[in-house]
């Protein structure tokens, strides 16, 4: 199989891209290169090297979407106000590589590795589940045939046993890929009904958007988020997202039709920092999980 390559950004880094996304369970690592072994174009194989992805068994945008490197945060910060752009540059200056490195193919897998991030470490439980998973299955078609059980014992394995027919009749409905990225219509469609699942809420569903649609105004909630935004003292008052009413409006659709819209904080990320509110969330898990966690604090949020 020979090896293409096509022009990446300067600063990009598949390493912390694929680091903060719910994709790298699928990815293996061999001879400096990721090779995907589950799912769409299994087998194939990506590096970056001197500002090129180095890519073989997939075509130049392929590899662009599965790396990150299809979204570069310097291109979308400049359209953003003064204050948030600012936010944007301190935190490019501690992951100027970070894209967001998304899967339109593998829908299933995808859902799988968010619905078993809840509540646990991603990287020492999640990511070594799903590989697990995925390496028994090794495509979405055999996926709901692995009990997880046999995976391990966790509420988190033991829910997503219970819901994953449901998952695959949902996902069944349509034809994932590039035909529906990007297509807010169609995931405002598909979220209605992932919320009817028991189980499933806001932030797995909008995180799904995020890596598997590239919705990348979708800012999913999470305790790195919200702790990042009370550091910033960005945005004092403001509610979560509520299931209930998430089931029946779509704020990035029609922004004023929830009754929430101006104190969500979804919702006010995402008008306010537009496309870069996903980036913001995935900088913001890294900085909370990498950093802030161990006590490092390089752009200084703790002293704000």
């Amino acid at each position: 199989m020979g090896f293409s390559s096509v022009d990446v950004w300067d600063e990009f880094n598949i390493d912390i891209s694929l680091k903060a996304s719910f994709t790298l369970p699928i990815f293996s690592f061999h001879n400096g290169y990721y090779v995907k072994f589950y799912g769409y174009k299994s087998g194939l194989a990506l590096k970056v090297d001197s500002g090129r992805i180095i890519f073989s068994g997939c075509t130049p945008h392929e590899s662009l979407l599965l790396s990150g490197a299809w979204f570069n945060p310097n291109v979308y910060v400049k359209s953003l106000g003064r204050v948030e752009s600012q936010i944007i540059y301190d935190f490019l200056n501690v992951f100027p590589g970070l894209g967001i490195a998304v899967d339109p193919w593998d829908p299933l897998i995808v859902f799988y590795s968010i619905f078993l991030s809840r509540n646990t470490d991603y990287h020492n439980n999640t990511v070594r589940w799903v590989r697990n998973i995925a390496l028994k299955a090794l495509c979405e078609t055999n996926l709901p045939l692995i009990d997880l059980k046999f995976i391990g014992s966790s509420y988190q394995l033991h829910q997503l046993n219970e819901i994953k027919d449901m998952l695959v009749k949902t996902f069944g409905e349509l034809d994932f890929g590039l035909k529906v990225f990007q297509s807010s219509n169609v995931f405002s469609q598909l979220k209605f009904k992932l919320l009817r699942i028991p189980n499933i809420g806001c932030k797995s569903v909008y995180a799904f958007g995020l890596f598997c649609f590239g919705l990348t105004f979708l800012s999913p909630v999470d305790r790195h988020l919200i702790s990042i935004i009370r550091l910033l003292g960005l945005i004092n008052d403001y509610v979560l997202p509520d299931k209930r009413l998430c089931v029946k409006y779509d704020c990035y659709i029609n922004p004023l039709s929830c009754i929430n819209a101006n104190k969500c904080l979804m919702a006010v990320l995402m008008r306010r920092f537009k496309v870069m509110a996903g980036w913001l969330q995935t900088a913001s898990y890294l900085y909370g999980s990498l950093y802030l966690s161990r006590g490092v604090d390089p752009i200084k949020l703790l002293k704000r």
